[in-house]
């Protein structure tokens, strides 16, 4: 017993003067430091690690990952850079995909694009060349109109590599609303949930009306069986308040077949289920 205090008392003294995260910072494993919020781009890797994990779950050994709004690349990059981190802590390979027309925001029409706030051209990529040569072999990059290259897309998604997680960071609510077309193919073909994470539902002109919400209200109004709501597991955290939190979602694909009847397994009592659910990250 001595020897276990001796072997906590370095880390209790470490966290009483830098705190719990510095001490995650320089000896928590991969998981830890991930739900500290302590690697690069929180709320990609967040739902990027969600993906692997459902689909782990589900039984896969691919996932889809999207970002819709590539802009300059820091974003697509990065999913790049955290993608090796999240394959060797699954065993789940990515499949990324980067969306953008290259020339910024498309028109801006009406009270519902936020005028007020976005300009037509915006956000232009600056330097596709290069862009290019780092994604080269690492991601795939879907340029144009994404009312023309949704469609062909959403086809491409196959149920060996299920949708998993989308950042929608396209602005407008009319481009969000076309990038959403993408969630309307077989349930198979998607983890039965999806996480994801909206760039601008925040700020103080977002409203229920206008924008990536209104994209959102719409998508529930029409489809039955898919919803699109808060990701409500952050709460159980150990950083209670990130700035991000309050942007993920999950879509709920709720004709996939994992959610229509129970799984093939023994029955669990409260505290095996929770360590059940535990085990395969699925809380």
């Amino acid at each position: 017993m001595a020897d276990d205090f001796l072997k906590r008392l370095p880390r209790r003294l470490w966290t009483r003067v830098l705190g719990e995260p510095s001490w995650i910072k320089y000896f928590g494993d991969f998981r830890a430091r991930e739900r500290y919020g302590l690697i690069q781009r929180a709320n990609y890797l967040y739902g990027m690690l969600r993906a692997a994990d459902v689909a782990k779950y589900w039984r896969k050994q691919n996932v889809t990952v999207i970002e819709f709004g590539v802009a300059s690349g820091g974003g697509l990059l990065n999913m790049i850079g955290l993608a090796p981190m999240i394959e060797q802590e699954t065993g789940i390979k990515l499949r990324i995909v980067g969306f953008d027309t290259g020339q910024g925001l498309p028109s801006v029409e009406g009270y519902k694009d936020h005028p007020e706030l976005w300009n037509p051209g915006d956000f232009a990529t600056q330097d596709r060349e290069t862009l290019m040569r780092l994604v080269a072999g690492r991601a795939e990059m879907i340029w144009g109109d994404i009312t023309d290259t949704i469609g062909p897309f959403t086809e491409s998604i196959h149920s060996s590599a299920p949708l998993g997680f989308i950042s929608v960071d396209v602005d407008i609510y009319s481009a969000t609303a076309v990038a959403l077309r993408c969630l309307g193919g077989p349930p198979e073909n998607y983890n039965p949930g999806i996480s994801m994470y909206f760039d601008d539902v925040s700020f103080f002109f977002a409203n229920d009306w206008a924008g990536e919400l209104a994209a959102i209200s719409e998508f529930n109004n029409v489809h039955e069986l898919r919803k699109i709501g808060h990701d409500r597991s952050l709460s159980g955290r150990p950083i209670v308040s990130a700035t991000w939190y309050s942007k993920m979602y999950v879509c709920h694909v709720l004709d996939h077949e994992i959610r229509r009847r129970p799984r093939d397994r023994e029955q669990l009592n409260i505290e095996d289920h929770f360590e059940y659910m535990a085990a395969r990250y699925l809380i």
